[in-house]
């Protein structure tokens, strides 16, 4: 984040973030995703390119692990749940694939 005066924030990578959450909302659309109530949990995969020069087993750097959720949880609200506010569980991981991408299942919890 940065600030551009009068005590406005914006994301430095704004417009990939954008495109990446577009992306996110309208594959759940596709999966037949609406909009249900109630508490609901996460299980996401988030699968990030290994860099080339990189021998380390995990994915320690950044992009953290919260921004990624932060951005999914974004991009549900109003798609797959009214408000991230309802997800109440959440068990996440990043690690390394050939392919770059993010698997999510949303689930409702049961009261």
């Amino acid at each position: 984040m940065k600030s551009v005066g009068n005590g406005i924030m914006v994301h430095s990578q704004g417009s990939a973030l954008a495109v990446w959450r577009a992306s996110i909302a309208l594959a759940a659309r596709f999966a037949g995703a609406k909009p249900i109530d109630g508490a609901m949990g996460l299980d996401v995969t988030f699968y990030v390119q290994r860099p080339r020069s990189v021998k380390r087993q995990y994915p320690s750097v950044a992009p953290d692990l919260d921004k990624y959720l932060r951005a999914v949880g974004d991009a549900l609200s109003g798609v797959a749940f009214q408000d991230d506010s309802q997800i109440v569980d959440i068990r996440a991981r990043k690690v390394y694939s050939d392919t770059p991408g993010a698997e999510i299942k949303i689930f409702p919890l049961n009261a």
